[in-house]
């Protein structure tokens, strides 16, 4: 994930100025995001595929309101990177205004299930071919996803923070995924319990514990993706499970 960052500033500096900010300098909350401005725009640009200006769309306007939740949700304690939190909020708040609005929907983000799989492109061919599907067939599909993730208590910006961030990571935890939902009894635990049985798989497929631990999520993700008929989301899944097989 690449982060547009001012050459002006080191993390500590960002950090300092929250906390002016949050003790209630209105100023500096404005020089903040008028400073940092140049990175919305860039976030901005990068999901909706062209280069926006100030007061260009709809979705620069919900990027700045999410860089200003941004700075109010931040926790020094928690997240070591402020930049990497504010990216992942405003396109979580992109997405979301593409599922509300659904206006000028040739797709949800590409970049948004690419974040997820660490840079790995799904084709766009996928996405923006309205002579295979229409785009609202594309929202439908990853508000179900949603949905089904809801159901088992996983956040979408849960998900893309517990994503393996290597690409052999990702290919075992599909590969383990593809192998749950081919057993019938495992399945009917997981769908009943919302939870990944870790000792039945770790003894059935081999498969150390801490792998299906630190996993879970993603692999519980896979899963509903493979069980699912969302065709579009399944096909990336798909060419993992070539690439394994």
């Amino acid at each position: 994930m690449i982060l547009l960052r001012n050459p002006f500033r080191k993390e500590k500096d960002i950090d300092e100025r929250i906390s002016i900010i949050k003790n209630g300098d209105l100023s500096e909350r404005n020089a903040f995001i008028k400073d940092y401005k140049p990175f919305i725009i860039n976030i901005v640009s990068r999901e909706i595929g062209r280069f926006v200006s100030d007061g260009d769309c709809d979705e620069l306007s919900v990027a700045l309101l999410a860089f200003n939740e941004a700075i109010d949700r931040f926790d020094i304690q928690r997240s070591k990177s402020f930049l990497s939190f504010a990216e992942r909020i405003i396109k979580n708040r992109l997405i979301d205004f593409y599922r509300k609005e659904k206006k000028n929907m040739d797709a949800i983000p590409i970049s948004y299930l690419n974040e997820i799989y660490d840079g790995e492109h799904i084709e766009e061919k996928y996405f923006i071919d309205n002579s295979q599907i229409e785009s609202r067939d594309i929202s439908e599909e990853m508000e179900d996803f949603i949905k089904k993730l809801l159901t088992f208590g996983i956040s979408l910006e849960e998900l893309v923070e517990n994503s393996p961030k290597h690409l052999d990571t990702r290919k075992n935890a599909v590969k383990i995924a593809s192998q749950i939902v081919e057993n019938e009894i495992l399945i009917k635990k997981i769908m009943d319990s919302k939870k990944i049985p870790v000792s039945e798989i770790e003894k059935q497929f081999n498969v150390s514990r801490k792998v299906i631990h630190k996993n879970r999520k993603f692999i519980l993700a896979v899963c509903l993706i493979l069980m699912s008929n969302n065709e579009i989301i399944k096909s990336y899944v798909d060419n993992l499970l070539e690439e394994v097989n």
